[in-house]
């Protein structure tokens, strides 16, 4: 039986939108369908008041449209591919959202903006004042100045660390698969993540460097700090309206007895950048 969460949850407030490589990039008919369909999204979500903060992956992606390289990148490569193509990234987004007039701001940032208290209040006050100025925040790892290897999933554990940051009431990550599959059966809804589960996720599958596992990985750090995490098709149509009418779509990760709480500097070190000891 599908876990209604409306009976659960107030409307949120803010909710964190996840966009991996695979959604903006490829086939040119396939991202201007997924663009259109997410700004539509987006414009409904704020016409009931819902602020929303993007993560996008993409800029590597771009950045091979610009620039031939190996089919498996050194670290410096990819960091010059991320310069040249965020710049394209954002003005995919430019695009599509100026024609709904969906204002959009920029934030790059990596391990060293968070790990500190300066840092993260820095962070947060930039958030909540784009947000106060009804701007929709589009988030990226700073991968041209990255030394952790870009090792955030394809933005996967970005979208969980935001989503803890700013305190979201929803994180949802759009993939290219129906939700967390166990034994070709869509898993609707779970309050635990275990270690069986952990072994039937799946490592990369397209261009970017996350996986099933980075998104089971971002789930489980939210879900002990009670904010839920959908993984949503955001290959079929109107998934974020869909699921928002009630439809049983994507997998639910979250425990309903969890009180929502912040995470600190040390959860978000040890969780996202663990000692390589």
């Amino acid at each position: 039986m599908r876990f209604d969460f409306s009976k659960f949850l107030n409307k949120p407030k803010t909710i964190v939108i996840k966009v991996g490589s695979a959604r903006v990039s490829g086939d040119k008919v396939s991202v201007q369908d997924f663009l259109f369909d997410l700004t539509s999204a987006i414009r409904n979500l704020r016409q009931i008041n819902i602020s929303v903060i993007l993560v996008s992956s993409g800029a590597i992606a771009q950045g091979k449209t610009i620039q031939s390289v190996a089919s498996e990148p050194s670290l410096s490569e990819k960091q010059a591919l991320a310069a040249l193509g965020q710049n394209r990234l954002m003005n995919l987004y430019e695009g599509y959202f100026s024609r709904a007039n969906l204002k959009i701001g920029q934030i790059l940032f990596g391990k060293n903006d968070i790990m500190n208290e300066m840092g993260r209040a820095n962070l947060k006050n930039t958030f909540a004042k784009l947000l106060d100025w009804q701007i929709i925040p589009i988030v990226n790892e700073n991968d041209s100045v990255s030394t952790e290897e870009l090792n955030l999933g394809d933005n996967d554990l970005l979208s969980a660390l935001v989503s803890g940051l700013v305190g979201a009431d929803m994180l949802l990550i759009l993939t290219s698969v129906p939700g967390f599959m166990i034994n070709e059966t869509k898993l609707d809804w779970a309050k635990a993540i275990d270690n069986a589960m952990k072994q039937k996720a799946l490592g990369p599958s397209g261009p970017g460097t996350g996986g099933m596992a980075t998104k089971l990985r971002a789930a489980e750090f939210l879900l002990e700090h009670g904010i839920p995490t959908f993984i949503l098709p955001g290959n079929e149509n109107q998934s974020i309206e869909r699921l928002f009418n009630g439809e049983n779509l994507g997998t639910l990760f979250w425990n309903p007895n969890f009180a929502k709480t912040n995470p600190t500097i040390e959860e978000l070190g040890n969780f996202f950048f663990p000692s390589k000891e």
